[in-house]
């Protein structure tokens, strides 16, 4: 009989964000429910899809996307956080990649965590495909 995982306790946001994407790219189930807050209230959207509420539903539509067989890895740009003391929010340009090293393209994503007695957790995951990303604009004087 397979022994129960501990659930990992997140002591930020970031450590939080960083087992999400670590979970995505290997296509571990567990792995990415315990970044999740157990909760009924969390919600999920991929690019493209629809909006699923819900733990059950949540953890279906991972499920789901692993169930391909393309395995992704993600670079984040342009990370914008703002943290208080329960909740925190996470923006950032998800730069998709096939393992191969291909690029699959780009999605603007949120998350947004809160502080829960077992740690960080994930309430939100929104991510939408960009068509193009914006660089930003070089500050200072142009030579």
């Amino acid at each position: 009989m397979a022994k129960a995982r501990t659930p990992p306790i997140y002591t930020s946001p970031q450590d939080a964000s960083v087992a999400f994407y670590q979970a995505f790219e290997a296509q571990d189930i567990d792995a990415m429910m315990a970044t999740w807050a157990d909760d009924e209230e969390i919600v999920c959207v991929h690019p493209g899809g629809a909006r699923v509420v819900g733990y059950d539903a949540v953890r279906n539509a991972w499920e789901q996307l692993f169930a391909g067989d393309a395995k992704l890895a993600f670079r984040l740009d342009q990370v914008v956080v703002l943290e208080t003391v329960g909740l925190a929010m996470q923006s950032a340009i998800e730069h998709v990649y096939a393992a191969d090293g291909t690029a699959r393209g780009a999605a603007a994503a949120t998350n947004v965590f809160l502080r829960t007695p077992s740690g960080w957790r994930i309430v939100c995951h929104h991510a939408s495909p960009v068509t193009a990303v914006v660089t930003p604009a070089p500050t200072g004087p142009l030579h």
